[in-house]
């Protein structure tokens, strides 16, 4: 069993363009042995069975190319041997291959002017790295997209809390409760789907309170009262102060009152 020499044949996917990508080519004998076959890998990323034919008709008639499953490597087919010959005498001496894309076509695939055809649809598909341009760009579709996905997702979110409101309301009403409401304004009851609900007063009063019990809080303890470390050793050092001075007052007021013998234990 003899091995075959595998070929690097570079390949300029752009004309004009620094880049070189290196195809690995060697002979491939097939099981039916029609026609001389040649086998590629290396293929840049997206490479479709024409383009891989329209690269290898340079240095011959192809009559078959085929991909493999990953579509990184395949078979090329020439009508002759001389066509498999010369793509290996050409990849032998470090020649590079240049590509200057699918060559333009009339829609309809060759036929008359304004006939749809998939010739076009197949000149446009990117190869390499606009492959990756373009699966990046298909993942992040700009902000105005992903804006309107966003907005989508708060109203049905703000559907969803509201249907949980009403049915949290409809079960208390249905045990005999009145709802309460936090709302700025007058005290109010409504009837809504056998719910009693009842907006503002009560709750705004409290609301109302709370806030003023806040404020006086503060005025009291001061602003930034507690903020330093010293303050708070120096508030508990007066407080420790006050009550040693309130144990002695207590202690000689309890000595006046045995003095006097009017003192009467329980």
């Amino acid at each position: 069993m003899t091995t075959e020499r595998v070929y690097t044949l570079g390949l300029r996917y752009v004309a004009g363009s620094p880049f070189i990508r290196y195809l690995a080519v060697k002979r491939h004998e097939q099981a039916h042995g029609v026609g001389a076959a040649l086998f590629v890998s290396g293929l840049p990323q997206g490479a479709t069975e024409e383009v891989l034919k329209e690269l290898f008709e340079c240095f011959g008639p192809v009559s078959q190319a085929v991909l493999h499953p990953l579509k990184r490597s395949g078979i090329v087919v020439f009508g002759s041997e001389a066509g498999r010959l010369a793509s290996l005498k050409y990849a032998s001496r470090g020649q590079v291959l240049e590509y200057a894309g699918p060559a333009p076509r009339l829609p309809g695939g060759g036929g008359e002017e304004g006939e749809e055809g998939e010739g076009g649809e197949e000149a446009n598909t990117p190869i390499g790295l606009k492959v990756w341009v373009a699966e990046h760009k298909a993942a992040r579709p700009g902000n105005e997209v992903l804006q309107a996905q966003i907005d989508d997702w708060m109203d049905a979110f703000d559907e969803e809390q509201e249907r949980r409101a009403r049915e949290r309301q409809a079960a208390m009403g249905e045990d005999g409760w009145t709802v309460v409401v936090r709302a700025k304004g007058r005290k109010r009851t409504r009837e809504e789907g056998g719910v009693t609900v009842q907006t503002g007063g009560a709750a705004s009063n409290a609301a109302a309170a709370a806030a003023a019990a806040a404020a006086a809080k503060d005025a009291k303890t001061g602003q930034l009262g507690d903020f330093y470390r010293f303050q708070r050793r120096e508030r508990r050092r007066n407080e420790l102060v006050e009550l040693r001075q309130r144990f002695e007052d207590d202690r000689r007021r309890l000595a006046q009152l045995k003095a006097t013998r009017n003192f009467k234990p329980c």
